[in-house]
């Protein structure tokens, strides 16, 4: 399975434990057209930049067919593989994210 980078090449996660994002992505009960409805309503630009990518849309229906467990494991591999570009990352587009996973289901 992919990153969270490929999945979601515009969001990353700041700190391996306790953190809000990580656990809003690992425990949403979101589907794929629920997570692409809040985007595009809340996000519209990380919407956009999702549509104009069908590889991504792919690796987001992939993170989300996976357990929580699962998805744990693969936010902390990315977490692991560079910690400093995703906290650089998640500093400027972090509340997006996790304003989207945890409203998502609203939709």
């Amino acid at each position: 399975m992919g990153s969270l980078i490929a999945v979601f090449p515009f969001a990353a996660v700041a700190s391996a434990s306790a953190d809000p994002i990580m656990d809003a992505l690992a425990n949403t009960t979101c589907t794929y057209a629920q997570v692409t409805a809040a985007l595009n309503a809340e996000a519209p630009a990380l919407g956009k930049q999702l549509t104009a990518r069908p590889d991504m849309q792919a690796n987001i229906q992939q993170f989300l067919a996976m357990s929580t467990d699962q998805r744990q494991q693969a936010l902390a591999r990315q977490q692991a593989g560079n910690p400093q570009l995703n906290a650089l990352i998640f500093a400027q587009i972090g509340p997006q994210i996790t304003q989207v996973a945890n409203t998502c289901m609203n939709y």
